[in-house]
């Protein structure tokens, strides 16, 4: 119900552009309407993997046909300062077999079972999980009145009237957070890409795209990106044989996504998500870390909306506060 509901609420201005549509002065049907946008959202979540899983698996092939100690000492050897560090550990052909070690013992035959093994037990929980939420989402689009029903529904009498607005207001509120959410997103992708292409790193579109879709997970997504990107620019200069842009291309990676991040989180994403949900810029960060220490990465994930959510019933039910009334006083009525 979460995920559909979060489908559903992205999915808003795709509903209201083709409700705008006539056809001999008749609106589209609202089924024809639910299921366009619900098979607009689900294509481009469809893309995502369909354009990573090639590169991903065309890369494992690529890295399992490389000889481990001569790409190690190789690639050290771009690094003196790294080199000369890592050698009072032990000799080149010592690191090589430690760290080769690591990444057999992580990555073997059985630990690859099993990950298969639990993938294809899981794939039957995946496909009806993403039939059921496809099915509630298509519901949720062509009747949008079906939740306020269903709520006002369990709600008691009395507060029906608090619990209206409620609902029209996160509904409207959330749809801009989502909304604003993809925007930055695709403002992500399309800086970095650029970016990474004209400085010639190699992959500049997997890892623009990666690291647009990562940013989604505050803090912790750029490092993930960072680290994913530095992957696909040694695999990438590995390729092509020139080992010598290793270190450039690792500069360049890291200077465009620090930079691109400081900007995002500086700028847009205030602007953006401020705007959205009426919160002031420092009052988001601010939450973003509270949910972080109670509950992870999943917390900073949910932590706007969920504020957000917090927020609109505080000022429904809780005005009376001086904290509450000022905290909700930005939220239109």
């Amino acid at each position: 119900m979460l995920v559909a509901t979060i489908l559903a609420l992205v999915a808003q201005p795709f509903v209201k552009l083709l409700s705008k549509i006539r056809i001999k002065d008749k609106h589209l049907p609202d089924a024809v309407i639910a299921l366009t946008s619900l098979v607009a959202i689900l294509t481009v979540f469809f893309s995502f993997f369909y354009v990573f899983v090639p590169l991903i698996i065309d890369q494992g092939k690529f890295i399992a046909t490389l000889n481990f100690h001569d790409v190690f000492t190789d690639v050290i050897n771009q690094f003196p300062k790294l080199k000369n560090l890592l050698l009072n550990v032990g000799t080149e052909k010592e690191l090589s077999q430690n760290v080769y070690n690591q990444l057999s013992s992580f990555i073997n035959i059985g630990n690859a079972g099993f990950l298969l093994d639990k993938l294809l037990s899981a794939f039957g929980t995946i496909a009806s999980a993403f039939l059921i939420i496809s099915f509630i989402t298509f519901f949720l689009l062509k009747d949008d009145k079906l939740a306020y029903r269903t709520v006002l529904l369990i709600t008691p009498v009395e507060y029906e009237d608090e619990m209206k607005d409620i609902l029209r207001t996160t509904k409207s509120m959330l749809s801009k957070y989502f909304v604003a959410l993809f925007i930055d997103v695709i403002i992500v992708i399309t800086i970095v890409s650029s970016l990474l292409y004209f400085l010639g790193v190699p992959n500049a579109f997997f890892i623009g795209v990666f690291a647009g879709v990562m940013n989604v997970i505050p803090y912790v997504g750029p490092i993930i990106s960072f680290i994913f990107a530095c992957v696909l620019g040694v695999t990438g200069s590995l390729q092509h044989n020139e080992l010598m842009l290793i270190g450039p291309i690792i500069s360049k990676i890291f200077w465009v996504l620090l930079g691109m991040n400081m900007v995002d989180g500086f700028f847009i994403q205030p602007f953006l998500f401020s705007n959205s949900v009426k919160a002031h810029p420092l009052e988001i960060f601010i939450v973003i870390l509270l949910a972080a220490s109670l509950a992870g990465v999943w917390g900073m994930i949910v932590a706007i909306p969920t504020y957000t959510l917090f927020r609109i019933v505080a000022k429904e039910f809780l005005a009376n506060y001086k904290f509450f009334k000022k905290m909700t006083e930005n939220i239109p009525e």
